[in-house]
């Protein structure tokens, strides 16, 4: 008993030290969790995880000089589904702009054999805007980008 009493402090040092080392161990610990305890009660159902953004519809458009047009000159698009432009020359340098969108690029000529493709845009409202090439605007080279409602479609 002698012994007890000459190490009992030492003892509840030892005692706090081991639970103070296996507290730091758990609240520390750098593994995932591995999910609640259950408990017997229902608990709520889990969200389901939004399925991946679909990828942007992919127009593809020809710009020509010689006949100053685009081709197709009239483009129908939806509110909320995102586009991509793949724009080629059939000659010459050129720009597409659809401003209402807020594209504005430059198309190289037909002879570098290159091809461009815009930026994704989701148009937000519905309406129906001029295209046109800044560079042949006298000619005049314009079409049309026209978006609708979703469940509408153009005439």
């Amino acid at each position: 008993m002698r012994l007890l009493q000459c190490y009992g402090h030492r003892r509840w040092v030892c005692l706090w030290v081991v639970f103070s080392m296996l507290f730091v161990v758990a609240c520390g610990s750098d593994e995932p969790a591995r999910g609640p305890a259950t408990s017997g009660v229902p608990t709520a159902p889990q969200q389901a995880t939004p399925p991946a953004a679909a990828p942007p519809q992919v127009i593809e458009v020809t710009l020509s000089f010689i006949e100053p047009r685009f081709r197709p000159e009239r483009v129908l698009l939806q509110v909320g589904v995102p586009v991509q432009f793949k724009l080629t020359s059939a000659d010459t340098r050129h720009t597409f702009v659809v401003e209402p969108l807020g594209i504005d690029v430059e198309v190289p000529q037909k002879s570098l054999n290159e091809t461009v493709t815009t930026q994704v845009v989701t148009p937000q409202q519905a309406g129906t805007f001029r295209v046109f090439c800044r560079l042949h605007g006298r000619l005049p080279m314009e079409g049309t980008v026209e978006v609708t409602a979703p469940g509408t479609t153009g005439n």
